[in-house]
C-alpha cells in the first residue's frame, strides 16, 4: 500500500494517511504502549495523541458552526425561510471525534480529563446536529402542523449552549497539555538537528493554531480581532520556506514533505484571501469554513510528514 501510494499520491493521499497512522500505532514497542511507572513518555508520543482530539474538535467545528449561523439567518428570515437553506450535520462529520473516543484511551499516556471532556463533547455535538435536524424539518412543515409544546428553536438554541461550553472546555484541555508538548517537541528537535527543516516545520505548525482557533471562535464580521494571530504565523512560514529553499533538493526527499509544503501554500491562500475579505467588510461564512478546511488538511498532512524517512 506504501510503496503503491507513493507514486500516486494524488489518488490516495487520505489512505496513505491513514495507514501511515495504523503502521505508527502498530509499530510501538511494548516499553511504549505500556510505559513503566513514572517513566517521562516522548513528548511526540504525547503530541501524538493530542492530534486525535485536536482533529476532532477542527473538523466537527466547521459543519456546527455553519449549521448555527444557517439556522440563525433562517430565524431572521420568518416566514421566508426555507429548508433548504440548512445543511444537515451528518454523522460521517463527526467521526473524528468517534475515531479520538475509540483510539484516544489505548494511547499513552492516560489523560482522563482530556478523554472524558471529549466524550463530553461527541455527546453534545450529535445533540447539537440533531437540533438542526429538528429545525429544518420544522421549516417544511405546513402552518400550525407542528406538535403542541415543541419548540424546535428553543431546543436548538439549548444545544448551542451545551455544544459550545463543551467545545470550550475541550479546547482548554488540550491546550493545557499542547503548550508544554510543544516546547518539549522544538527543544527536543533542537538538541538533535539544531534549528533545521524539522524545528522551523513545527515551530511554523505551533503558530498556525492560535490564528485559526480564533477564527472558529469568530463569525465573518467579528473575525477582524484575530488579525495580530496571523502576524507570527507569517514569519514563521518565511523562515521554513528560507530553509526549504537553501537546501529543496533534501527538502524534497523527506517523507511527505512536498505535499505538506503544498498544503501550506493552499492554506496561506485562503487565509491571505480571507484577511483580504475581512479587510473590506466583504467577507462571509464560507470563506472562514475554507480556512478551517485547508487548516484542517494541513495538520493532516503534517501528521504525515517522516523526517527520518528519505525518499530515494
Amino acid at each position: 500500500m506504501l510503496a503503491f501510494c507513493v507514486g500516486l499520491v494524488a489518488g490516495c493521499g487520505e489512505d496513505l494517511r491513514n495507514t501511515i497512522g495504523e503502521r505508527l500505532q502498530q509499530g510501538l514497542s511494548p516499553s511504549d504502549s505500556v510505559a513503566a511507572k513514572g517513566a517521562p513518555l516522548p513528548p511526540e508520543l504525547v503530541s501524538n495523541k493530542l492530534g486525535l482530539y485536536v482533529d476532532c474538535v477542527n473538523v466537527t467545528r466547521v459543519p456546527l458552526y455553519a449549521g448555527f449561523r444557517e439556522v440563525n439567518a433562517a430565524h431572521a428570515a420568518g416566514k421566508r425561510a426555507r429548508a433548504e437553506s440548512i445543511t444537515l450535520v451528518l454523522e460521517e462529520w463527526l467521526e473524528p471525534c468517534v475515531k479520538a473516543q475509540r483510539e484516544g484511551p489505548l494511547l499513552q499516556p492516560p489523560l482522563p480529563a482530556l478523554e472524558a471532556t471529549a466524550t463530553i463533547y461527541l455527546a453534545s455535538a450529535r445533540e447539537l446536529a440533531a437540533a438542526i435536524a429538528v429545525v429544518r424539518e420544522s421549516l417544511s412543515e405546513k402552518p400550525g402542523a407542528q406538535a403542541e409544546g415543541t419548540d424546535p428553536r428553543g431546543r436548538f438554541e439549548a444545544a448551542f449552549r451545551r455544544w459550545d461550553g463543551s467545545r470550550q472546555a475541550l479546547d482548554r484541555e488540550i491546550d493545557v497539555h499542547q503548550r508544554s508538548v510543544d516546547t518539549a517537541v522544538l527543544a527536543e528537535v533542537e538538541a538533535r538537528s539544531g534549528k533545521a527543516l524539522e524545528w522551523h516545520a513545527r515551530a511554523m505548525m505551533r503558530e498556525a493554531r492560535p490564528y485559526v482557533r480564533c477564527l472558529g471562535d469568530h463569525d465573518e464580521i467579528t473575525a477582524k480581532i484575530c488579525a495580530g494571530l496571523y502576524t507570527p504565523f507569517e514569519a514563521a512560514t518565511t523562515a521554513l520556506e528560507t530553509v526549504v529553499e537553501a537546501d529543496k533538493a533534501a527538502a524534497d526527499k523527506v517523507f511527505w514533505m512536498p505535499q505538506f509544503m503544498a498544503s501550506l501554500t493552499e492554506y496561506r491562500s485562503a487565509a491571505e484571501a480571507l484577511r483580504t475579505a475581512l479587510a473590506g467588510n466583504k467577507a462571509k461564512s464560507d470563506d472562514l469554513g475554507l480556512v478551517v478546511r485547508e487548516y484542517n488538511d494541513l495538520v493532516r498532512d503534517f501528521a504525515a510528514v517522516n523526517f527520518n524517512a528519505v525518499i530515494p
